[in-house]
């Protein structure tokens, strides 16, 4: 045989295995046509849908019976003979108490790890007492979340987009490892990366970044871990006012930075929820730290880590380093009723 014949034959036989496997990856396509076909078609997808919406529901109310046995235990706190709290309530009004009281060693200022805050499920337990406040009068302050209405169980309600991920976010720590988790988003820390990422939509310079960033961390890790410490942790300007803990508002109410505003923004919610985008985007680009233009915000420690430096620290964390330009001013001045506005009026020179 010669050996162009012997060539030809190599070749037959080379094509004859290209049509085989181009026979047997065209079947084993038709077969997975067929199995997205049969199992992923709108029907089914729907069907899915269903199912996660039953399982949201049953999750919100495992969320609102939990609640209501923490407020049980809650009520362990009050004093059983220390009537005057309770001085002029109908029994109907009054918190029930227990058969007996928990043992002295159980402290009440520790949040276990892992346990959802009363913020994540706002029901209506209990109606308020028509009398006066019937809540215990030691309750304290690092327990009084706002009352915002935001489920975290429906994302539609979310006001804050990194609450989408409780389950990525809570395991989180309590400060950020570094500010340029902040800055420059992260692949370690969650809650950091998504503030950053919620930040990147905003034209907003380098210390208003940070310093609005970490605020938001600090206030959210109170919101999702309640405790002595997270309080501690915060501002004292973002610490809630009475309406913040009295009026349901969104959630992104309780980030703005001056009390007296955040209750104006409450009270006339109803006038704005309408134009939030507009409002809050126009917020981020006249919202200023008072910090010298290119001053550095960030300072090698003794380790040679980059850190935040100490004097713009003080600044953002405090209610006084913080300032709005006029524009903002004139666009809403019904918030600014009640407020000092030379006192946080930021001129850009």
């Amino acid at each position: 045989m010669s050996s162009a014949e012997r060539k030809r034959i190599r070749d037959r036989r080379a094509q004859q295995a290209l049509r085989e496997k181009k026979a047997r990856r065209i079947a084993q396509l038709e077969e997975q046509v067929a199995h997205c076909e049969q199992h992923h078609q709108d029907h089914g997808i729907q069907r899915l849908l269903q199912v996660i919406q039953g399982l949201r529901r049953e999750n919100h109310m495992f969320r609102v019976r939990q609640r209501r046995l923490k407020s049980f235990v809650d009520a362990w706190d009050v004093d059983p003979l220390g009537e005057d709290n309770l001085h002029g309530c109908p029994q109907e009004c009054r918190p029930p108490q227990p058969h007996q009281n928990p043992p002295s060693h159980i402290p009440h200022d520790v949040t276990p790890a892992g346990t959802p805050p009363d913020s994540f499920v706002r029901p209506a337990s209990s109606p308020p007492c028509p009398h006066g406040n019937a809540r215990p009068a030691n309750r304290p302050p690092w327990r009084e979340l706002p009352l915002h209405l935001d489920d975290f169980s429906d994302v539609t309600t979310i006001s804050c987009p990194w609450f989408m991920y409780l389950e990525e976010i809570i395991p989180c720590p309590d400060t950020p490892e570094s500010p340029l988790d902040i800055l420059y988003g992260t692949k370690t820390n969650p809650l950091a990366n998504l503030i950053h990422k919620s930040l990147q939509r905003r034209p907003v310079r380098d210390p208003e970044r940070l310093a609005i960033g970490w605020t938001i961390y600090r206030l959210s890790r109170w919101i999702l871990s309640p405790s002595v410490t997270t309080y501690a942790s915060l501002p004292l300007f973002l610490r809630p006012t009475a309406d913040q803990r009295q009026i349901a508002h969104p959630l992104v109410l309780d980030f703005v930075a001056w009390p007296q505003i955040r209750s104006n923004f409450i009270r006339q919610w109803h006038l704005y929820q309408d134009q939030r985008d507009d409002l809050f985007g126009l917020l981020s680009c006249c919202i200023k730290i008072r910090w010298p233009w290119g001053e550095p915000i960030l300072e090698r420690n003794a380790d040679n880590e980059l850190c935040i430096k100490d004097t713009f620290y003080q600044t953002f964390m405090d209610e006084k380093g913080w300032g709005v330009t006029p524009e903002f001013i004139r666009n809403y001045p019904q918030l600014f009723a009640g407020v000092d506005v030379d006192s946080i009026l930021y001129e850009v020179v």
